[in-house]
C-alpha cells in the first residue's frame, strides 16, 4: 500500500483495517456500506470518498473482492445477502 498523506484520519485506517478483517465472510466488500459504517464508528473530518478510496486499497491489497453499489440506485447485478446457514 502506499505511503498515507498526512490528512487521512489513523482511527479511520484502523477501522476499515478491523472491519475487512472482521468481515471476509461477506464477500464481495461493499465499498459504500463500508464507509458509511466507519464514519458512524469514527469521528473524522474526511469525505466519504477519501474513505472509499482507502477502503479500496485496503480490500485490494488484501485481494478481496468489492461491490460498488450505491444506496438508493438499483444495481446491474443484485448482490445476494449472505445468511448463515442453519
Amino acid at each position: 500500500m502506499r505511503e498515507l498523506p498526512k490528512d487521512i484520519d489513523a482511527d479511520v485506517v484502523i477501522e476499515i483495517g478491523r472491519l475487512l478483517e472482521e468481515n471476509t465472510a461477506f464477500v464481495p466488500v461493499r465499498v459504500h456500506e463500508l464507509a458509511a459504517r466507519v464514519k458512524r464508528k469514527v469521528t473524522t473530518r474526511l469525505p466519504d470518498s477519501s474513505i472509499e478510496e482507502l477502503i479500496v486499497e485496503m480490500a485490494s491489497a488484501r485481494q478481496l473482492a468489492m461491490a460498488f453499489d450505491l444506496p438508493d440506485t438499483e444495481n446491474v447485478v443484485q448482490i445476494p445477502v449472505h445468511r448463515p446457514k442453519r
